[in-house]
């Protein structure tokens, strides 16, 4: 019987997974900046390091965008943005220096929505340090840096590796992976996101990562 992703060990895993996740996770030191810009999901590890990003005095504004979609409708009671706000205040962001967002239902629509709703609050934000997923976050940046080109943006994801980040079984989450790797590709010829140049190391992990899941 040939492996599969169930057969590895948590090692080989890890192992296998890494080049893309190490791709799709990028991550830059935080830096003084006008927003915290924060991408709602169900992982209330992004608030959270939203909080800790205030708590350092990298900015003093937080922007957080989400509507209730899919993925959180059977987990949480209202709009994802207002669920990670309360997040935050429990961990010492003031209500006062947040800015919500309830319509944005996608990456392309938080950027847009987003910063619609900062300019609105009277907020013109040159620098934003985006808090995400961690394996979204190269399309967060590609985004804002096709949408916002003037905005200087910098990815700080929640710390942790993939094991500890994993939301979903083990052959979901790796084709989530994937299928990430394919939005890429998919936003870039649209051009809803700057064009994003993927390693040969990465293609041929997505291959290996595919050959293991036909194997289920």
């Amino acid at each position: 019987m040939p492996p599969s992703i169930e057969s590895l060990d948590e090692a080989a895993f890890e192992a296998l997974l890494g080049p893309i996740w190490n791709f799709l996770g990028r991550t830059d030191d935080p830096v003084p900046s006008d927003v915290i810009f924060v991408f709602g999901s169900r992982d209330l590890g992004v608030p959270r390091r939203a909080a800790e990003l205030y708590a350092a005095g990298w900015s003093s504004r937080v922007l957080v965008s989400g509507r209730l979609g899919p993925m959180t409708a059977s987990v949480f009671e209202k709009p994802e943005a207002l669920v990670f706000k309360d997040e935050m205040t429990t961990h010492g962001v003031p209500a006062a220096v947040i800015t919500t967002e309830v319509d944005a239902g996608n990456t392309l629509e938080n950027v847009r929505f987003g910063m619609s709703a900062l300019l609105a609050a009277g907020e013109a934000p040159r620098s934003a340090l985006l808090v995400a997923k961690t394996f979204v976050m190269r399309r967060c940046l590609a985004t804002f840096a096709r949408q916002h080109p003037g905005v200087t943006a910098r990815g700080c994801p929640p710390a942790g590796s993939l094991t500890t980040q994993r939301d979903r079984p083990r052959a979901a989450f790796a084709a989530r992976l994937v299928g990430e790797l394919r939005r890429l590709d998919q936003y870039g010829a649209t051009g809803d996101i700057e064009s994003q140049q993927t390693p040969r190391a990465v293609l041929e992990a997505a291959r290996q990562v595919e050959a293991l899941l036909s194997a289920v």
